[in-house]
């Protein structure tokens, strides 16, 4: 994926064999939505029960997907084990690699109801400021903050006006958060543009997925959200001395790969593998595929494994 800044990209661990070599190894925490989500989310959810989990581990396992997602691939490259979830921390007993606080349908505002960003900030904050980790090895932790949709599927104002606003709202608390994890220590941050709405297959249904919806305001509110937040991780840097900020164009990513489908050895981009579930988790799927390797898309809002290795190797 493109970035605007290239500095961190130039200090990210590629192997497990690099890592070694150093004999230290960077923290990975986790901040955001489903699309980052390991485990937070509560046991009702539809990430605790089958099919999700098919492909890796073969069991649920609070992912979003059918098998590893962004996190796990981001941990895997940084060569430490996907971070534990915050809910599960003190039950573990697994060596400390860091903490994923992401849980599905969060967002910046109370989106679809579950802890907001500033929530899971202030979480990680009182770990911090109790002393749960050293100080030197937050300076080097990479710290993943997902915010890609839920404020917006959330919004349910009457005019154009107040969706449009929501571009600069979004960006805007963003920013907040990121400035008081670099008051509690963090210097490296990953933060990805929002997915393309209009192509998702939520969106897609009304054709059958064999086209992205044509809604000229939404593109244009990913247009402007994406924009905006570029201009506040820039500020950031300027602002924060010794901060580094990827900016991953996820957006331009997803359509890529949706572009070029055999790239990636993948034949499904629009049509989800997983079909027509309810919120509990509790209704039988109307279809689940075949082979989800072949499929971009494993539900009506997230990529499956195949999606997300597709996505991360640009």
């Amino acid at each position: 994926m493109q970035i605007f800044e290239i500095a961190f990209a130039r200090s990210l661990p590629r192997s497990r064999r690099s890592l070694e070599a150093s004999n230290s190894s960077r923290l990975l925490f986790v901040f955001g939505d489903s699309y980052a989500d390991t485990g937070n989310s509560p046991y009702l959810s539809p990430s605790w029960h089958p099919p999700y989990g098919l492909t890796w581990p073969g069991f649920p396992s609070g992912r979003f997907s059918d098998g590893s997602i962004q996190t796990d691939i981001l941990a895997s490259t940084l060569g430490v084990p996907s971070p534990i979830p915050y809910t599960r921390l003190f039950a573990s007993r697994t060596p400390l690699s860091g903490i994923n606080f992401a849980v599905a349908g969060s967002g910046v505002t109370y989106a679809l109801g579950t802890p907001r960003l500033s929530i899971q900030t202030r979480l990680f904050g009182g770990l911090a400021t109790a002393g749960f980790f050293d100080p030197e090895d937050l300076k080097r932790a990479v710290f993943l903050v997902s915010v890609v949709g839920n404020d917006y599927a959330a919004y349910n104002g009457s005019t154009l006006e107040g969706y449009i606003h929501l571009t600069h709202t979004v960006p805007l608390l963003t920013d907040q958060s990121l400035r008081t994890l670099y008051s509690l220590g963090a210097r490296n941050f990953m933060v990805p543009s929002i997915a393309p709405i209009t192509c998702l297959p939520s969106r897609t249904a009304s054709s059958a997925h064999l086209e992205c919806e044509r809604n000229a305001t939404v593109d244009k509110v990913v247009a402007l959200h994406n924009h905006l937040l570029g201009v506040r991780l820039m500020n950031i840097m300027r602002d924060l001395e010794g901060s580094s900020v990827l900016y991953p164009q996820q957006t331009e990513a997803i359509m890529y790969v949706l572009d070029n489908l055999a790239e990636f050895n993948l034949t499904e981009g629009l049509s989800p593998c997983v079909l027509a579930i309810d919120s509990g988790g509790m209704i039988p799927f109307l279809r689940i595929c075949d082979y989800p390797e072949q499929h971009f898309f494993w539900d009506a809002m997230h990529p499956t494994q195949a999606g997300w290795r597709a996505v991360m190797s640009l």
